[in-house]
């Protein structure tokens, strides 16, 4: 199964990168390595550009997040309706074993379609990068994964 970014006709969005403290580079770098290790990421080359994004956990350290707001503007929205919370835990009334299902990093079990990758790409400011896999942040994403 593909993840499919669907922009219709749409020009290209291409967005400057976003200026990052000199003390968030070094860890930057290293989040990048670590995606394009596990081959989350690729560099590439493409006229769409999304923004990098660092966000501080509740632990101290960073999640790698990109702004695809823009992108998400021109993507055909995706009109599959997502369970409601209220109903699921309805019908676990009454039940009296349960359990749960941690998904680190989920949506990387997801594959892109490869006529979309470029749709996902990032820069930090120097040379660009795609995902292989669905990044978060896509209006469509939470319908391709649930």
């Amino acid at each position: 199964m593909y993840h499919r970014i669907d922009s219709g006709d749409a020009r290209p969005i291409r967005q400057p990168p976003s200026r990052l403290p000199l003390a968030k580079e070094a860890e930057l770098n290293i989040l990048l390595e670590d995606m394009k290790s596990k081959e989350v990421t690729e560099e590439s080359e493409s006229p769409w550009s999304s923004p990098v994004v660092l966000v501080r956990k509740k632990d101290g350290s960073l999640r790698f997040c990109v702004d695809y707001r823009s992108l998400n503007d021109v993507i055909k929205k995706d009109r599959f309706p997502l369970p409601r919370i209220d109903d699921t835990l309805d019908t676990l009334a009454g039940s009296r074993w349960f359990s749960t299902l941690y998904l680190k990093s989920g949506y990387w079990q997801v594959a892109l379609h490869p006529e979309d990758k470029v749709k996902t790409i990032f820069s930090k400011g120097q040379g660009l990068w795609q995902f292989t896999v669905m990044p978060f942040g896509l209006c469509n994403a939470p319908a391709t994964f649930e």
